[in-house]
């Protein structure tokens, strides 16, 4: 493994078990015997190790527009690709807004990435109106459940946090739940048949 794969890999241990203020770049290069000036030779700082580490994960998250989930059976499957992917960047989510706040160009990133992960969430939910999973009445929209969905895969640690619960893999898995959840007013008879749900 090349010395930058391990300093990614030290650092997301050790954001992961503590946070990104705790894990400097001396307890990174020291996690993995090399001097600081090695590791900064690599990296000019913790954001940008930081950075690298956010687009692994969206890499790793992302669905190309052909794959996008068709089916709720799909998006169950693809939902527990990302459970694994969630906690192994969990720190991430559970500092999203902090991050934001020392690296300007880490949030114009998330946000310009953001705003497309919207628009692919939006085709998905057309989809499974399309093919008569879901249906909206009465001037329901497709963005409310769009936005829903986002608000609980990106805040939901962060309101355990504000619960004074601990973070484990069964909160992610939570938040999924949560995510079926607001898709469960608007199934159809076929869908719930699908998914065994009657």
């Amino acid at each position: 493994m090349s010395t930058k794969k391990k300093i990614l890999q030290a650092a997301l241990v050790l954001f992961n078990e503590g946070n990104t203020q705790m894990a400097t770049t001396n307890h990174i290069a020291k996690a993995i015997n090399i001097s600081p000036g090695n590791l900064h030779y690599h990296y000019n700082n913790r954001e940008e190790i930081i950075r690298v580490l956010y687009k692994q994960m969206r890499k790793e998250m992302s669905l190309p527009v052909e794959a996008l989930p068709k089916t709720i059976l799909e998006l169950n499957k693809h939902q527990e690709d990302l459970l694994n992917i969630l906690w192994e960047y969990r720190f991430f989510y559970k500092e999203l807004l902090f991050l934001f706040s020392r690296d300007a160009d880490l949030e114009k990133m998330y946000v310009e990435d953001n705003l497309k992960h919207r628009q692919r969430v939006i085709k998905s939910v057309e989809s499974f109106i399309e093919n008569g999973e879901i249906e909206l009445i009465n001037g329901q929209k497709i963005d409310y459940i769009a936005d829903s969905i986002l608000m609980i895969t990106q805040f939901y640690f962060s309101y355990l946090k504000t619960l004074g619960k601990d973070i484990d893999k069964n909160s992610v898995k939570e938040s999924i739940d949560y995510v079926n959840g607001v898709f469960r007013p608007y199934l159809t008879k076929k869908a719930i048949q699908n998914l065994k749900l009657d």
